[in-house]
């Protein structure tokens, strides 16, 4: 896959833990989380365990920065040493992706069911609210001379921007047992 060298680059890594290695295997993911955390360009990452029968499956999404950042990381005898040891935990599936796509579909995976839309619109609908209401009050002031096609410009720019790194992560989680009933 061609990746341009500035664009956020996400790696997907599916691991299965060997039958009673869970605690090895944590105990080894805390030490390559608290070694990654010091790399550059590294942005974070989200562990999935899909719902199913299999309850030793770990898909986890690295996200880095850049590509020179993800590079960095792969090719660092930190991340080589820490590899030599998880073979003995687990076995591995590795996928590379620019952008968005991990959002929407994680490889090897079934759907995790949305909840109905009208849950999504009521909450998307109270974070847009609220953030519009504080960004028109505290801005609106300012901001009344200005051309409407530039304003317009602004207020969505913060309305995306507060939604898709504040609110929605923060409502989501607030409203989970919500948003998914049932078992967990």
């Amino acid at each position: 896959m061609g990746l341009s060298e500035d664009t956020e680059v996400t790696t997907v890594v599916t691991r299965h833990i060997k039958p009673g290695r869970d605690k090895e295997y944590a105990e080894w993911f805390t030490r390559l989380l608290d070694t990654i955390k010091k790399f550059p360009g590294y942005h974070g990452n989200t562990v999935v365990i899909p719902p199913g029968t299999d309850h030793d499956v770990r898909i986890v999404v690295y996200r880095f920065a850049d590509k020179r950042s993800l590079e960095n990381w792969e090719d660092s005898p930190e991340r080589k040493k820490l590899l030599s040891e998880v073979d003995d935990y687990s076995t591995q599936t590795y996928n590379k992706a620019s952008g968005l796509e991990t959002w929407f579909q994680l490889p090897n995976t079934h759907s995790v069911v949305p909840p109905p839309k009208w849950k999504m619109a009521i909450v998307t609908f109270l974070a847009a609210s609220i953030t519009s209401f504080l960004s028109r009050f505290i801005l609106g002031p300012y901001l009344d001379s200005w051309p409407l096609v530039l304003t317009t410009l602004i207020f969505t720019a913060i309305l995306v921007l507060t939604l898709t790194y504040f609110a929605m992560p923060n409502l989501t989680k607030a409203l989970r047992r919500w948003l998914y009933p049932g078992p967990r």
